[in-house]
């Protein structure tokens, strides 16, 4: 088997079913499965999803919300697949992406992570996608902020990483990695997971994914405070408490204006 996709469902009923709707329309062949994590939605969508798909989805049910990289760690303990596709419930595939990312991995021998274009429901590329990694330098010059990459070739861009909301990454290399880090429990295990891994990181411009982004979390304050925490923690993680500390203290006047807007 090629690939795994693997989903966490958190109370979005709908937008799973289309996620999961958009992959069985256009992915044809039988070189795929589905592990759907459901972090204890308690609002009726897995009972209804599992009646829908019935075995064609792998679902594992937890009793408590345990965030994206443990929910993801779950689902690859017990993925086929030779790559792993980590794929937020809030996305759709408009054709069959597989094939080409296939190619891609076996012309790229040197490339561990792959990810289609992010879109937005507009069909514009989103912000935020990939890019540089964070330090304190891209942090000051918004660099951080940028969808950067440098060209490979027309099918491949690399990049420094992709966002967790469509990532691929060959098994080999996540297990070389030990997974998604279960300290973060939302945001930065993306951009963690590809820090650590031995390879090189790529986008597939050629290919596209549709991300209705942060649907599953509307609460702008609690997620600015996911976001905090786990920036606090990646810096301290890769760069020591002295560099983590000081980009606490550049952060500071943003945080006191982004608090000044919201009242």
């Amino acid at each position: 088997m090629d690939f795994s996709f693997i989903i966490i469902n958190y109370r979005t009923l709908e937008l799973t079913q289309q996620c999961l709707n958009s992959i069985f329309s256009h992915c044809l062949n039988d070189n795929f499965e589905i592990i759907l994590i459901d972090n204890s939605s308690e609002d009726g969508s897995i009972e209804a999803l599992e009646k829908k798909f019935g075995d064609r989805v792998k679902i594992i049910k937890n009793s408590s919300n345990l965030g994206f990289a443990k929910a993801n760690n779950q689902g690859a303990k017990i993925a086929q697949g030779k790559h792993l596709f980590f794929l937020n419930s809030d996305t759709q595939l408009k054709k069959d992406i597989l094939p080409t990312l296939k190619d891609v991995f076996i012309q790229n021998p040197n490339f561990g992570i792959l990810s289609p274009q992010l879109l937005t429901p507009e069909l514009q590329p989103q912000d935020g996608a990939h890019g540089r990694f964070p330090t304190l330098f891209n942090l000051l010059t918004r660099k951080s902020r940028e969808n950067w990459k440098e060209e490979v070739n027309s099918s491949l861009w690399q990049t420094d990483w992709v966002s967790g909301a469509a990532l691929v990454i060959r098994k080999s290399i996540f297990n070389e990695t030990n997974g998604w880090d279960e300290n973060f429990f939302l945001y930065f295990e993306d951009v963690d997971l590809c820090f650590r891994a031995n390879s090189k990181i790529g986008v597939c411009p050629e290919i596209s994914v549709i991300h209705y982004s942060g649907s599953s979390l509307k609460q702008s304050r609690k997620r600015k405070l996911y976001y905090y925490k786990s920036q606090n923690y990646f810096f301290k993680k890769q760069y020591g408490l002295t560099y983590s500390l000081l980009m606490r203290l550049i952060r500071w006047p943003y945080k006191l204006y982004s608090c000044y807007l919201r009242k």
